[in-house]
């Protein structure tokens, strides 16, 4: 017997009703009869007997305009969070490139080549607009930036949803409207990690599977394969991410999965070649990345990858719901969507490091399947999940040393709250909800763009514990405001002349001074382990810039490059080039002026 595809329900009576409205994958979808449509509809309910004219969704107009009427609102947010400011990492990824005096392919940024082209390709035209319309150096060109950064995103992101939308329609028919809206807010509402290398992932990989199921088994999976060679090749974790992929596409035909995984692999092993052959320090450089990388798994893995996930189904309701998916689902679902999670995980485990944007491929999964899990059921959790959605709007914006002291109950009533919406699932699946089906799908789009939003307030922290559970948008905007500030009074000592940069790469952003060397924020030489690990030609390189002849001003921030404990050879080349016995101090940041020969 075939097993029923993905996402493809209707709203039946009983556990029989749902069996037989629900196509298997593979096999063509045929017209679904009025019963079928609504098996448990009265015979005068408008819903279960449409009228009128039909448009993108089966149903009456009334039904169109509440669909649009749902679009319309994830629309009115996002321009709200088009507002919000990026993280430092983007600043790290802008900056340097800004200040280096080398091309993007030869600036060394922490990102692989792929990330950095398609990154300056979303920063053009937000800085032409924001040069042109603010003074140099202050908080409206900033903020010019990061909006127009965003709404590039925004764009980006839209753009991927639609193609998932298209491409779902013939499989999944009128329903395929919600999973591109749930595609849609998964990518969107994450601030303030849009733009980072695991977003991208994810975007590129909607717009994959998408394209997959578009056209022809070959043309469609063929197109699909090259879009997961840039998958794979944006950071040096993301390939879990486009196997994720691959067996989304299978799930629904596995002969487009093939070609889509034949492709990607002839597409990406050129790719390599090209770079190899075209830049060879890239290669080198990602090999040093990788070398000084922390271990992937150590004695306390275990314990920080369960405050991780904890926190992750804490913040995004979607993600608490995940589990709920597999209640009642077919085997092809289970191991299709298994695999993809399990992937998923896999991309931020590789990297062994937890912050919270390395966790958006997975959470834009969750949101997608949460559709499907809440249409699974006629819409019965819907209010178990917006009682979720509030309490975790409510925990986000509370203090976070409250939430650092009640740390276990959090978990334990998060763990109470995953396992709870399993068990209402499994009740659900066997008495599915008499709602109409356009209804059912209206609940599972909004039920996910509320959920997404829930963590999007400017007062909500980035996560309930972890590292970041005190950074919110208001935090984020006054330390850009605050760091602006304090880079005006760094360029009333040093000009705005060339200078050396020994900081994190967001303090290019704010100072903008510009630096003549391919590593403006040199990694390699503030990482301890570098002089035992990465090669000597990139350490090398690296010193090579404190020396550039025509810095006046070594900028120095010691609390990202500390003295005590720094490489013999750097504090020999930092002595004997810069003065910094007469150092000044201005803003937490040592400013060093050069020797005189």
């Amino acid at each position: 017997m075939q097993s029923r595809r993905l996402g493809s329900i209707a709203m039946p009576a009983n556990a029989r009703n749902l069996a037989r409205s629900t196509p298997s994958i593979g096999r063509p979808r045929r017209r679904l009869t009025m019963p079928e449509r609504c098996v448990s509809c009265p015979k005068t309910s408008p819903s279960a007997h449409p009228v009128g004219r039909r448009s993108f969704i089966e149903g009456s107009h009334g039904e169109n305009v509440r669909r649009n009427w749902l679009i319309l609102a994830a629309a009115a947010a996002t321009l709200l969070v088009l507002a919000y400011p990026v993280n430092n990492n983007i600043r790290y990824e802008v900056g340097v490139h800004r200040v280096s005096g080398y091309s993007i392919a030869e600036t060394f940024s922490h990102r692989p080549l792929t990330f950095r082209f398609v990154s300056a390709a979303q920063s053009w035209l937000p800085t032409l607009a924001s040069e042109s319309l603010a003074a140099p150096g202050s908080l409206a060109r900033a903020w010019l930036f990061e909006a127009g950064f965003r709404l590039v995103a925004a764009l980006v992101a839209a753009a991927a949803a639609v193609l998932l939308t298209v491409g779902l329609r013939r499989r999944l028919g009128s329903a395929a409207w919600a999973y591109g809206l749930a595609a849609y807010a998964g990518l969107f509402f994450t601030a303030p990690a849009t733009g980072e290398p695991d977003w991208w992932a994810a975007v590129v990989a909607v717009a994959a599977v998408g394209t997959a199921l578009l056209a022809r088994e070959s043309t469609g999976g063929s197109m699909a394969g090259a879009l997961l060679a840039v998958v794979a090749l944006l950071k040096i974790s993301s390939l879990p991410i486009a196997l994720a992929a691959v067996m989304l596409i299978a799930a629904f035909d596995r002969r487009r999965a093939l070609w889509a995984l034949a492709s990607a692999f002839v597409a990406g092993c050129l790719a390599v070649a090209l770079i190899w052959w075209l830049a060879p320090y890239e290669i080198v450089w990602l090999l040093d990345i990788r070398a000084i990388q922390p271990a992937v798994w150590t004695a306390g893995t275990s314990a920080e990858l369960r405050e991780y996930l904890a926190n992750l189904a804490a913040r995004w309701p979607t993600v608490a719901l995940l589990p709920a998916f597999f209640v009642g689902g077919s085997r092809r679902e289970v191991i299709a969507v298994g695999g993809a999670t399990g992937l998923a995980v896999l991309g931020f485990v590789a990297q062994g490091q937890y912050y919270v944007y390395h966790a958006v491929p997975l959470v834009v999964l969750s949101a997608v399947l949460a559709v499907h899990t809440v249409r699974r059921s006629g819409a019965v959790l819907r209010r178990p999940v917006l009682v979720g959605i509030v309490v975790v709007a409510m925990l986000l914006v509370s203090s976070p040393d409250w939430r650092l002291v009640h740390t276990d109950g959090l978990f334990t009533a998060t763990g109470v709250w995953v396992l709870a919406l399993m068990l209402l699932q499994s009740l659900a699946v066997r008495a599915p909800g008499a709602l109409p089906r356009a209804a059912v799908d209206r609940w599972a789009a909004g039920l996910v763009v509320a959920a997404m939003l829930a963590s999007q307030t400017p007062w909500s922290a980035e996560s309930l514990t972890l590292g970041t559970r005190d950074k919110t948008v208001m935090t984020n905007l006054a330390g850009l405001s605050a760091g602006l500030a304090g880079a005006e009074r760094v360029r009333q000592v040093v000009g705005e002349g060339p200078v050396v940069y020994l900081t994190f790469g967001a303090t290019t952003y704010v100072l903008g001074n510009p630096t003549r060397c391919r590593y403006p924020s040199p990694l390699f030489l503030q990482r301890p382990e570098a002089p035992g690990r990465a090669s000597a030609a990139t350490r090398g390189e690296s010193l090579a810039c404190l020396t550039q002849p025509d810095a006046r001003w070594l900028v120095w921030d010691r609390t990202w490059l500390h003295r005590k404990g720094a490489a013999p050879d750097l504090i020999a080349t930092i002595d004997g080039t810069w003065n910094c016995e007469r150092a000044v101090l201005v803003d937490g940041l040592t400013l060093c002026p050069r020797r005189e020969q």
